[in-house]
């Protein structure tokens, strides 16, 4: 009989540097950090988060601290809670103690402080309890040792102050230039708008009562102080909620229960005083082997026309800085609304991200818009917030790494449910803008000057007014002849002038394209021309030498040199041939031209350039296919679709950079893809694309694609932006000849 020998038991003992795991590295960047600790205000019932930035430049310390007024911790909850990573304390009360919804149930939270520093200050008290402190030296967590390996010294003392917790980090030898690259102008006015968004609206806050979240319409402010900071003044910032949400064109809003049952109203705010319309639907999910309810939702989604008469109207209801409480202008509201848009999902009082965020276009409204523009909105023009239920009652569970839900079949019907109530407003709003001739084509420079030299308006007028003089007929009869024969008379010497500002204008334009290229030109023409200078006056007097005496060593160096020469004068040539197309004094008459050879001759201009950026070109043309067009419109609108690009790509992270361009025979013409893989539009107008002055760069002029939509109209083409997964594309399509 054998004896039952007992195995040995062993455990998990985790490192040290799980710290760091499940802090620094999970946290997806800083400002989620920062939202981490404030939700652990909120958790504690706190009726505030005081965010503090102290430089101390002298000893070249950044301290961020946050400060509440809520619950604080005894010694127990502190050994038994705080310092257990992922305990499931929160996830089992699942509300705090006035009811508000926990936001922190992963147990981690607060470990996302190690993203912020090098240190982790605690101090914390609860209500007749010690004061109790410890410090976390982030750098013992970085070692190999384990996790109980490190001792953690606690401090209680006897305190008369009131409840609450103070949490501080604090990063050493940090430089004014190290500052300003972490926590410059720019990051600090993104932290505010991060806070601003992170907690939901009133109204939003409202119908998350009906979502099972008691505390939900609790008062909960953020102010963010700074100190000592070299670029600006100490201040502190009270973060409020951004007004912006309440001037929206359309609205729509409701609830959505757990069988997909709609009870919503539809607003215009375009129309005074007009009701809200009131609507119940059953909501039908498409694909029941991927998508189900995810519960009960709400959701309130509010849309912003963004040409110029809606940026006027929503300036005329009020627009203010979120900042400054001023008054803005037109350039002013649209940065507003660039920094605010998108559709945010909250749980309860708090946002869940990166729903919300401008580059996380979750919905692919963009996407969806390209099929039809005039109808479906982009992901630029809405502001959105959605209320889910707790996880057990919605399904939808949150990433342990704070970078979104899970995406799962419940994800997939809260999408599908919410693109149903998008809809739902974009046929409504396209019915408004179609009755009031809204949203209409801003014409083009070419519509401007034909209006100018077209008459058939002023013909019209005059017949009817000559119609009402009471006049017989045959004398209508004659005075009709007599002024539309002196129109016509005039229209016909008109005409020519009107060819003559038309070839003027396109070459104008031309010129500012060549104009935009000429660092090209010098870049390329400076190394050739050194060159030409250097080399000759060096052939001469080696030529002189070899006269005297031959050299072999001299006469290699004298051919090598000429034939630099002859390359240098080559390219030269080359160049000047590349960019003769922009620099013409009169406009060519249009004819049938290879596209392939049209394309290649354009985007060579570029040649070293996109070799520097280490940017690819890929070309299909098939070389058959011709277009009935000129080299100089062509050129204008292919070199400033590859510089537009070229910038794009220039500030992409893509290691793998790379130009389109693809052409193929239509029944009606011949369509040009020309697309990048850079960062795409990011939401932007596209119908607004190719006005003069409109541009996405920062400091952009709004030129480039002007000229090009002009270049193709003239040759009687069409040409649109068109989102797509990954990059910009432009779809341009040629009428046969």
């Amino acid at each position: 009989m054998k004896e039952n020998i007992k195995q040995p038991e062993y455990r998990i003992r985790p490192s040290a540097r799980l710290i760091s795991t499940i802090g620094k590295d999970l946290v997806k960047d800083k400002f989620a950090a920062v939202v981490e600790l404030v939700k652990n205000s909120f958790d504690a019932d706190s009726p505030d988060a005081k965010i503090s930035f102290i430089y101390n430049e002298e000893n070249q310390t950044l301290t961020i601290s946050v400060a509440d007024s809520g619950h604080g911790m005894d010694l127990d909850t502190v050994v038994n809670k705080w310092l257990v990573p992922a305990t499931s304390d929160k996830l089992e009360r699942k509300t705090s103690a006035e009811g508000r919804a926990l936001q922190g149930r992963k147990g981690i939270g607060r470990f996302a402080a190690a993203a912020l520093g090098s240190s982790i200050y605690l101090n914390t008290k609860a209500k007749g309890h010690d004061e109790v402190s410890l410090l976390l030296d982030l750098d013992d967590f970085s070692s190999n040792n384990l996790l109980e390996d490190i001792p953690i010294v606690i401090d209680q003392v006897k305190s008369n102050r009131k409840a609450g917790t103070f949490i501080e980090v604090v990063s050493t030898g940090i430089s004014v230039e190290d500052l300003n690259s972490q926590w410059d102008e720019k990051q600090r006015g993104n932290l505010v708008i991060e806070l601003s968004t992170l907690l939901a609206p009133s109204e939003v806050a409202k119908v998350s009562k009906e979502l099972g979240y008691l505390g939900s319409e609790d008062s909960f402010t953020v102010s963010v102080e700074y100190k000592g900071f070299p670029d600006m003044e100490d201040s502190v910032v009270e973060v409020k909620p951004f007004g912006v949400i309440d001037l929206f064109d359309y609205r729509i809003h409701g609830t959505i229960n757990s069988d997909g049952y709609a009870t919503f109203e539809y607003y215009n705010q375009n129309v005074k005083d007009i009701k809200p319309e009131r609507y119940q639907k059953n909501i039908l999910l498409e694909d029941h082997n991927n998508q189900d309810y995810p519960g009960k939702i709400s959701f309130d989604l509010r849309v912003f026309d963004r040409d110029p008469e809606a940026i006027d109207d929503l300036i005329e209801r009020g627009l203010q800085d979120p900042f400054s409480d001023e008054k803005v202008g037109k350039r002013k509201a649209r940065k507003i609304l660039d920094e605010y848009y998108g559709v945010s999902i909250f749980r309860g009082s708090f946002r869940v991200r990166p729903y919300g965020d401008q580059n996380f276009d979750w919905l692919q409204l963009d996407s969806n818009r390209v099929q039809n523009p005039s109808m479906r909105i982009g992901h630029n023009q809405i502001i959105g917030f959605v209320g889910i239920q707790s996880e057990e009652l919605s399904h939808l569970e949150e990433k342990s790494a704070r970078d979104g839900l899970v995406e799962d079949r419940y994800f997939s019907g809260l999408k599908h449910l919410i693109l149903y109530a998008i809809s739902q407003l974009e046929e409504k709003r396209f019915e408004f803008r179609k009755r009031s001739f809204r949203g209409r084509k801003t014409k083009s420079v070419n519509d401007r000057i034909e209006d100018l030299f077209n008459f058939d308006d002023v013909t019209k007028n005059l017949v009817k007014k000559i119609g009402k003089l009471g006049i017989d007929e045959k004398s209508q009869q004659s005075i009709f002849k007599i002024v539309t024969d002196e129109i016509d008379k005039e229209q016909k010497k008109k005409s020519q002038e009107y060819i003559k500002v038309r070839e003027t204008i396109a070459l104008y334009q031309g010129q500012a394209t060549l104009g935009k290229i000429t660092h090209i030109v010098l870049h390329e023409g400076r190394k050739h021309i050194k060159v030409i200078n250097e080399v000759p006056g060096r052939l001469i007097r080696w030529a002189a030498q070899l006269s005297k005496e031959f050299d072999d060593e001299l006469q290699d160096k004298l051919t090598t040199r000429g034939e630099l020469l002859v390359k240098s004068s080559k390219a030269i040539s080359l160049l000047f041939k590349r960019i003769e197309p922009l620099a013409i004094t009169r406009r060519p008459n249009r004819k049938q031209l290879c596209l392939l050879r049209e394309v290649i001759s354009s985007i060579n201009i570029f040649e070293s350039d996109l070799e520097r950026a280490g940017i690819s070109v890929h070309i299909d043309i098939p070389e058959d296919i011709e277009v009935y067009a000129t080299s100089f419109d062509l050129a204008t609108i292919l070199a400033n679709l590859v510089e537009n690009s070229m910038y794009w790509l220039g500030i992409s992270d893509s290691s793998d950079k790379e130009i389109s361009v693809e052409g193929s025979i239509l029944p009606d013409g011949v369509e040009l893809l020309f697309s990048d893989n850079g960062p795409g539009f990011q939401g932007s107008n596209l119908e607004l694309m190719f006005e003069p002055g409109f541009s996405m760069k920062p400091e952009g002029t709004g030129l480039g694609l002007a000229l090009v939509g002009e270049a193709v109209e003239r040759l009687n083409g069409t040409i649109r932006a068109a989102s797509s997964e990954q990059g910009a594309c432009f779809v341009i399509n040629f009428n046969k000849g």
